[in-house]
């Protein structure tokens, strides 16, 4: 009977929701005015949630600004390059943005995780730059 008991405690334990700190399913949470936004992926929520929120991250390819708005409007600007890039390249892209018009709840990360991906809705000198050096490579 005991044993009886202490598994009906297990069992009632297991299927209760997850203690509150948890966050089972790996949801990145949404930024709030106490915790900004750090990577790509909070980025990215909060993008797709058409937040206001502006972000610099500094990766192996070069610095990035990305923001976003709550009219559901992405700007993604090249800061600067790595250096071992050619003057050249840098000279093209450097300093240049784009931007971008979404619908809420359809944000393309791509646009976040890749230089080029996604960029089809977006205008800019730095969609101008990209197409050009595609062209001439």
């Amino acid at each position: 009977m005991l044993i009886g008991i202490i598994l009906l405690v297990l069992i009632a334990g297991c299927s209760s929701s997850s203690p509150a700190g948890k966050n089972p399913a790996n949801i990145t949470p949404v930024p709030t005015q106490s915790g900004p936004c750090m990577d790509k992926a909070c980025f990215i929520a909060a993008a797709n949630d058409c937040r206001d929120l502006n972000v610099t991250i500094s990766e192996d390819t070069g610095t990035f600004t990305y923001s976003s708005s709550g009219a559901c409007i992405f700007t993604k600007t090249l800061v600067s390059l790595n250096a071992s890039e050619s003057r050249q390249i840098r000279n093209v892209l450097e300093g240049k943005n784009m931007t971008c018009m979404y619908t809420r709840g359809k944000f393309d990360p791509r646009l976040v995780t890749s230089l080029v991906g996604g960029i089809e809705y977006c205008r800019g000198d730095l969609k101008d730059g990209l197409a050009r050096l595609v062209i001439f490579t």
